[in-house]
């Protein structure tokens, strides 16, 4: 073995301990959790009651050292149990002994802490009365299922809302539980959110903790009281495995709490909204960079998404956006989303705005009064609009030149010279056969003159209508993809150009012209109206057919088009 390869082979021996070691320190630093709880914390005299320590680790079975109890407490042989589980790859351990235990003396006493390698028990105060009667309607009478209310904020504004918190204990089994609302006269209380459910030990003994959150909206000035919210329900006392149990009502109500609401300042002008903060925010799409006049299209869509966020107001509350935009544009809003986070109602509008003309074109700003509840002032927030310089989209639509027609040339048939002159017989001439042949030669020039003209315009006319027909199938298929996908901004740029292509079928009857526009805008309005429809362009593809239909006398002119047809 050379050197070389030695040292490899001690570097990864030291490099393979060092990371052992710090494994070994890393889980040593996360000490494992230890936790007594019992049955009960108010017992009367040589009632047995059950205490349970549990670590999350697999320790030694002889960790856990009882003889402090002794002399308050007389205890018995403690049972064991320990198990290894592994969920999603993660390797977990649990260690737990169960003692029966029996106060020995009336008053109040501590189990006290445990020491479990690095972990350590909480103390537990047990009270001990003279008979298990007395310590029966004493535990009746303790808090094993508590409830509070916690509000953010006692004096508010009328319109404003203050979040309420509910706080449930439930340290008994139950059955039919159920929990009322605030309540007040001039309140409307909406619950926010779903509840939330997690576990606590306090004092030795296990709850389950359930909260829920209301937001509480005042509708009239004055001092007014919210009433706590109520829990209710049914405790059952015994074992259900063996049916002999026995239920027993429980009611508890959450302290009332006095609520001052403020008027509505006598001057204040517009919506009112009393709010401790108001955001507004915007965006476009395709992104402008902060420019207060861009560069625009016609048919191009333009998206404008604005995001209003007020603390402490109800949804019911929240101000509805409306602009009103020039006529040489198209609108469509989408409905509104609303959410919630931190104590804010969030909505989310987007529009959908397309040029229809060229030009410049101004989109409004948004401009929002509201009262702020801490400075007690009024104040706005808005943002900026937009200047479109509006042009038109060359790629729009393919402008269809047709061909120049060339006059044809004419057909010059020259008779060939007649040696058979006219001859004198008899004192009587006669001019032989040659006006004859000259009237059959002129009759079919003539007739070879009018087939050449019109054959020459049918290829004329055939050639246009091929290239036109060639391009209405292109923009048709388009059109038609578009309506497939339900892509509404397709529809629209690809439906501008192929009414250009059909103006003038559409020219004759302009009152199928409006009917297909209408059936355009009830397909939009469908996608981006805020009472949104479905999906419905039955209408608007039979109007398609019916243009298609249409006959047009063809309108071009040649040097020939004089002529009348024969």
């Amino acid at each position: 073995m050379n050197r070389l390869s030695f040292g490899k082979r001690i570097a990864s021996s030291w490099l393979y301990i060092a990371l052992t070691l710090s494994a070994l320190v890393s889980t040593q630093a996360m000490a494992a959790q230890a936790e007594a709880t019992v049955s009960k914390n108010v017992v009367g005299v040589n009632e047995v009651f059950q205490l349970t320590v549990s670590v999350d680790d697999s320790v030694n079975t002889n960790s856990l050292d009882l003889t402090p109890l002794s002399p308050d407490f007389a205890y018995g042989r403690p049972s064991i149990s320990s198990g290894t589980s592994m969920i999603n790859d993660v390797i977990s351990r649990n260690t737990s002994w169960t003692v029966a235990l029996a106060a020995t003396k009336v008053g109040t006493f501590t189990i006290p802490a445990f020491q479990i390698g690095s972990s350590k028990t909480d103390p537990i105060t047990i009270t001990v009365l003279k008979s298990a009667k007395q310590s029966q309607s004493a535990q009746a009478n303790q808090s094993s299922i508590s409830i509070e209310g916690i509000n953010d904020k006692s004096t508010i504004y009328v319109g404003e809302s203050i979040n309420y918190r509910v706080r449930i204990l439930i340290g008994e089994q139950m059955d039919q539980a159920s929990l009322a609302p605030p309540y007040g006269d001039g309140l409307t209380a909406t619950q926010v959110g779903q509840d939330a459910q997690n576990e606590v030990v306090q004092n030795g003994r296990r709850y389950i903790v359930i909260t829920r959150n209301y937001q509480i909206t005042a509708d009239k000035p004055g001092n007014i009281t919210l009433h706590g919210a109520k829990f209710s329900g049914s405790v059952i006392k015994g074992s259900r495995g063996f049916g002999s149990t026995l239920t027993m009502p429980v009611d508890k109500t959450a302290k009332n709490i006095e609520l001052t609401v403020k008027a509505k300042p006598a001057n204040y002008q517009g919506l009112w909204l009393p709010t401790p903060d108001l955001q507004l925010q915007q965006t476009w799409q395709p992104t402008f960079n902060d420019n207060t006049e861009v560069d625009a299209k016609v048919g191009e869509p333009i998206t404008r998404t604005l995001t209003l966020r007020i603390k402490n107001i109800a949804q019911s509350s929240m101000p509805n956006i409306s602009l009103t935009y020039p006529n040489t544009v198209r609108s469509y809003n989408e409905k509104p989303e609303y959410s919630e986070s931190n104590g804010y109602t969030i909505m989310t509008l987007k529009q959908v705005i397309i040029p229809r003309e060229t030009g410049k074109v101004v989109l409004p700003e948004i401009a929002i009064n509201w009262w702020n509840t801490q400075t007690e002032k009024e104040q706005v927030t808005k943002v900026t609009g937009l200047t479109l310089n509006v042009t038109a989209d060359p790629n729009a639509s393919a402008t269809i030149v047709p061909p120049a027609l060339t006059t044809p040339e004419a057909a010059q048939a020259t008779p060939k010279a007649d040696n058979h002159l006219p001859t004198i017989q008899n004192g009587v001439m006669h001019s032989g056969y040659w006006p004859w042949a000259t009237a059959v030669f002129a009759l079919l020039w003539l007739i070879t003159l009018i087939l050449l003209i019109k054959a020459r315009k049918a290829q004329s006319n055939t050639n246009t209508m091929s290239i036109q027909t060639t391009v209405n199938t292109d923009i048709d298929k388009a059109l038609q993809q578009a309506l497939a996908e339900r892509d509404t901004i397709k529809v629209q740029t690809y439906f501008k150009q192929w009414k250009q292509q059909q103006q003038t079928k559409l020219a004759t009857n302009p009152e199928l012209a409006s009917e297909i526009d209408n059936a355009l805008a009830e397909i939009m309005a469908s996608t981006y109206s805020q009472d949104r429809q479905q999906w419905d362009d039955k209408r608007f593809q039979q109007l398609l057919k019916q243009v298609a239909q249409l006959k047009v006398t063809s309108s071009q002119h040649s040097a020939l088009s004089g002529l009348d047809p024969i």
